[in-house]
């Protein structure tokens, strides 16, 4: 993988606000065609929208491209009243805001809980989900061993000295040096006290939800050949088998595989994308 650059491709910033608090987003129109197709990327548990930086140049070329930090991450704060329906709430504000009537869901880790609460919210708003590195939800998907770590994450959590967790997060998370930076800044960005407060809420409405979620639209699963965050891997091959959903690994990646692997990922979530679009012209 070459070095990375800056990504250059400008974004125009802005927000939404509810009585929850504001909700930072970033969007890139096609320059080409204004009523382009439109792909939102929503980040994972503690990162934020750069996590998202290598997907913005390959993508706008043919989509418009919207990303966000999802409440309680980056810009994204104070935000009170977490949860994650409350989260899918503020995405439906976005593209409600920019006149998007439909797009491709591309949620890494938490950011597909968001997605899949979007879906069962507004089924009709979505052409495609594409996972990364999620699971499914539902608590009954999961063992009761996996879900007790899930319910005192951030009580464990809290003692350990901050730099100390940022640097050990981000080098579990991640394959590539660039990745790992990435994702340090995202941690030093939020602090200790953000950190445990998005964790603590957005696993708490996580254990809420029991039931599945009911897919209309075409679903991939994507996953690092080197993710080892939790048992991610066993609950996306269950998910895989359970449901029939293709699950693509992505070699030299981890946990943070569209950053770790950014020319592969893009490249297999396109191929996906553009086959189930010519399917659905025949």
């Amino acid at each position: 993988m070459e070095m990375l650059t800056e990504n250059i491709v400008k974004m125009d910033e802005k927000q939404v606000t509810s009585e929850r608090g504001k909700t930072y987003y970033w969007i890139k129109r096609n320059e080409t065609n204004p009523s382009a197709d439109c792909v939102v990327f929503s980040h994972g548990l503690t990162a934020d929208h750069t996590l998202f930086d290598q997907q913005i140049d390959f993508w706008s070329t043919t989509y418009t491209v919207i990303t966000w930090d999802m409440p309680l991450h980056g810009e994204s704060r104070p935000y009170e009243n977490f949860t994650l329906g409350h989260a899918a709430a503020e995405l439906k504000a976005i593209l409600a805001a920019e006149k998007i009537e439909k797009c491709v869901l591309i949620g890494q880790s938490a950011g597909g809980y968001v997605s899949q609460v979007f879906i069962r919210e507004y089924p009709q708003m979505v052409s495609a989900f594409i996972g990364i590195g999620t699971t499914p939800l539902g608590a009954k998907n999961y063992k009761k061993s996996d879900l007790f770590w899930l319910k005192h994450f951030s009580t464990i959590a809290r003692w350990y000295p901050y730099r100390w967790y940022c640097r050990a997060a981000a080098k579990a998370a991640t394959h590539t040096e660039a990745a790992q930076q990435n994702f340090y800044r995202a941690l030093v960005k939020l602090g200790k006290a953000g950190m445990l407060k998005a964790t603590k809420q957005v696993y708490t409405d996580f254990l809420r939800i029991q039931t599945n979620t009911e897919f209309s639209c075409p679903v991939l699963l994507v996953i690092g050949k080197h993710d080892t965050t939790g048992l991610v891997r066993t609950y996306n091959q269950h998910w895989a088998e359970r449901t029939g959903f293709p699950l693509v690994e992505i070699a030299e990646a981890a946990h943070n595989t569209n950053f770790d692997n950014y020319e592969d990922f893009n490249q297999v979530v396109k191929d996906f994308l553009d086959r189930r679009w010519k399917k659905k012209s025949r």
